[in-house]
């Protein structure tokens, strides 16, 4: 798909689609998905923001519903403009109408049958790991902290087993309906990066704290004993009180939405 990217002058008619790239700090959010008043949002931020830029309401459709305190780097949404926006900056124009923790880093003319969502056919979550003797102040909410050093060949040699089309509902915490706990996962490792840790997972879609879960899981071969090539019996076992715990989500990046 090739979209139309415009940062300084966007020429679009009526009604056109418009999609957003957008980077933020979850911290201070109850997550992306809208959930009243008094629980801000990422979602209720930016469609604030947009209903004063086009002085009326703008609903706006998020590629990945992002739990509370879970950051982004590229958040993908879209929504129908209600007026021409020719004369619009979006780039230069958000900042005055959003908190500093969000950040609209991009907006795309994209074709009438885009839709964030059901486009999609792929996402990469990357949860950081501060493994170092010492804790950090400044990461206090930007990752989790292990003490413990981590052997990252032992870990990955587990995370082989969750490649590929499997039911994951022994992953799933329970609060969201869904159709089906089937999902495909493309790739999974860990990694080091800058003094860090870094789980890197691609699948076609994730379900309620799936990576959270998995993490914790994962993180139980190398705290608590678990076999790494328990993983398949876990799984098949559909069983969420066999995994392990849903780890904090200041460490949880949503890194990229991929399109075709």
């Amino acid at each position: 798909m090739i979209f139309q990217p415009f940062i300084m002058k966007v020429d679009c008619c009526l009604n056109s689609k418009v999609c957003l790239t957008i980077e933020y700090d979850g911290t201070a959010y109850f997550g992306w998905q809208f959930q009243g008043d008094d629980k801000p949002s990422v979602q209720q931020k930016l469609e604030e923001a947009l209903a004063i830029l086009f002085n009326e309401k703008v609903g706006l459709v998020g590629a990945s519903r992002t739990d509370k305190g879970v950051h982004a780097r590229n958040q993908v949404a879209h929504f129908r403009a209600p007026r021409e926006v020719d004369t619009y900056n979006f780039i230069r124009a958000f900042p005055a109408y959003l908190p500093p923790d969000i950040v609209v880093k991009k907006a795309e003319l994209v074709p009438d049958d885009f839709h964030a969502i059901k486009s999609a056919v792929a996402k990469t979550y990357v949860y950081r790991i501060w493994n170092n003797d010492i804790p950090s102040a400044l990461l206090l909410n930007r990752a989790l902290w292990i003490r413990k050093p981590l052997d990252i060949e032992r870990l990955n040699r587990a995370c082989r087993h969750l490649i590929g089309t499997q039911d994951f509902n022994c992953f799933r915490s329970e609060g969201t309906e869904t159709q089906t706990t089937v999902r495909t996962i493309n790739s999974a490792k860990f990694i080091k990066s800058e003094g860090f840790i870094e789980f890197h997972i691609n699948g076609s879609g994730f379900l309620k704290q799936m990576i959270r879960n998995i993490v914790g899981t994962l993180l139980q071969i190398e705290m608590n004993g678990r076999d790494e090539d328990s993983i398949p019996a876990l799984i098949a076992s559909r069983d969420r009180t066999q995994a392990g715990p849903t780890v904090e989500p200041q460490g949880l990046y949503l890194e990229k939405v991929h399109y075709t």
